[in-house]
């Protein structure tokens, strides 16, 4: 059995329960560049994973400011635009990327910037296999 979790850095569940940590993702630094220019128009990197949160914010900006943060947004390069942008195409070019950047309404933008939120993120792979004594004690 194999889990992919967030929170094992912080809550050692997965490893009290016999999992083993296999491998460890960072965030990409380009995404994280990215997510610190946001901080200019006030968004809270912690927050960015609410789309309700990223929404209320960008209601209240001004549209040169909305235009901000797609000019933002635009940095973001090769299959990190696919997942952003939630595109069906295997790979998106920067002049369809930007496209879908400019085209995007704000409640668009709001789920942009929460996949961007999880981009940024620390994930554990732990793997739990069943060892020899665990087979003999499920049996009984």
């Amino acid at each position: 059995m194999e889990t992919i979790a967030v929170m094992a850095k912080y809550n050692p569940f997965f490893e009290k329960a016999g999992m083993s940590k296999i491998a460890e993702t960072i965030p990409n630094p380009q995404i994280l560049k990215v997510v610190e220019k946001l901080k200019a128009f006030n968004f809270n990197p912690v927050f960015l994973t609410s789309e309700r949160t990223n929404l209320n914010k960008l209601q209240r900006m001004t549209t040169e400011e909305v235009d901000g943060v797609k000019t933002v947004l635009k940095e973001v390069s090769g299959i990190y635009r696919k997942r952003i942008t939630g595109a069906r195409k295997a790979f998106l070019n920067k002049e369809e990327y930007e496209a879908i950047v400019d085209a995007a309404d704000i409640i668009k933008l709001a789920k942009m910037l929460r996949i961007l939120g999880f981009l940024t993120q620390t994930k554990l792979y732990l793997f739990w296999k069943r060892n020899q004594k665990t087979k003999k004690s499920a049996k009984t």
